[in-house]
């Protein structure tokens, strides 16, 4: 298994027997299924998945590669740990230290038989396999069919709540599991709120609406962003004075996109997006990241920020999604997620860009 492969080589590296996983983020891959319950523990020679009745039977059936055991009241973690410990002549296991509190890293440290060192599993997690990037696909399909779903479906007079609502039950009828987040509906003036949460404002015609919002398909999300025009007012671009502003967006998202190769930094891509709407002097209204990486959690590292350096390679899937927000005014975001390719990126997103109008049909 590439999954396993890729641990071992990295358990080597750090010069570990094993590696004790816990969070729900890095025992997903292995387990098939999201859970806070439950542990993993690789070592050279084998993997092991420690589990209690809830989950046992589901997890085992598709456990292939690895060793189960279950964990009860005759058989608690620490007793089947250090049985699997002696077993396997573990002298030095690894744990996340990052993302197990101090009672718990307490406890393990005094009932283990083993010497504990903290490390981070997250850094494998930046490049996807194959199996990650289909069900990410997956993901983003949902998404974009939502998309197309939505633009169409908005009129004046609904709520943002109204809209949200609909936008989630549609995904789910498409196959997600759940939002991947909360999702984000913004309209008018409150588009200026990067992250402000639907409300009962009634959305109006001509007014501009953002949307973010994702679907969590298999365990992996998807993230995506666009900005309509809400029809029933005069839809000449010209005459709405959000149109620069909009295109100022999309021409920085298309510069970041144009950017993206294997061996460029993250801090290159979000420059430049960043230059781009600096220029167009709305530099001060460009306060967040130009994106982030994708998988089990929707925001993960690597980051196009000022100050990420990493390289990017092929594999790495992230958001492109800068955004001009003008208090009082309303503001304008744009997000694709992004395969990079060994010859610069592909876009995991169908839905157009251009400036469009809700309520359309024709474009679907």
């Amino acid at each position: 298994m590439e999954l396993l492969t890729r641990l071992r080589a990295w358990l080597q590296r750090e010069r570990l027997d094993g590696v004790l996983i816990s969070s729900r983020q890095n025992k997903l891959p292995h387990l098939g299924i999201s859970t806070g319950s439950g542990y993993v523990l690789v070592t050279g020679e084998s993997a092991h998945i420690l589990t209690d009745f809830r989950y046992y039977q589901e997890i085992a059936a598709r456990a292939a590669g690895y060793q189960m055991h279950l964990l009860n009241g005759d058989n608690p973690l620490l007793v089947v740990l250090n049985r699997l410990i002696a077993r396997e002549g573990i002298a030095t296991l690894g744990f996340e230290g990052d993302k197990v509190s101090w009672q718990t890293g307490c406890a393990w440290r005094d009932g283990l038989n083993v010497r504990l060192s903290a490390c981070s599993l997250d850094p494998l997690r930046i490049v996807k396999t194959e199996e990650e990037i289909a069900r990410l696909r997956e993901a983003c399909a949902i998404a974009d069919a939502t998309a197309r779903h939505i633009c169409a479906w908005i009129r004046p007079g609904q709520s943002e709540r109204e809209v949200a609502a609909e936008l989630e039950w549609f995904m789910k009828q498409q196959g997600a599991d759940s939002p991947a987040f909360d999702t984000l509906v913004l309209s008018g003036p409150r588009g200026a709120l990067p992250h402000g949460k639907p409300s009962d404002k009634i959305i109006a015609a001509g007014e501009l609406i953002t949307l973010d919002f994702g679907a969590r398909c298999q365990g992996y999300c998807s993230d995506m962003t666009r900005t309509f025009l809400v029809a029933g007012a005069d839809a000449s671009p010209e005459n709405h004075p959000l149109y620069v502003v909009y295109q100022t967006v999309l021409a920085a998202q298309q510069a970041a996109l144009a950017t993206i190769r294997p061996g460029v930094a993250c801090c290159e891509v979000d420059r430049a997006a960043r230059d781009i709407i600096t220029r167009a002097g709305y530099g001060p209204h460009f306060g967040h990241n130009t994106g982030h990486a994708v998988g089990i959690d929707v925001h993960e590292e690597p980051r196009f920020s000022p100050g990420d350096t990493t390289l990017l390679q092929p594999n790495m899937v992230l958001t492109v999604e800068p955004g001009i927000y003008l208090e009082g005014l309303g503001g304008v975001r744009i997000e694709d997620m992004v395969r990079v390719t060994p010859e610069g990126t592909e876009v995991l997103y169908t839905m157009p860009k251009t400036w469009l109008l809700t309520g359309e049909k024709s474009w679907i």
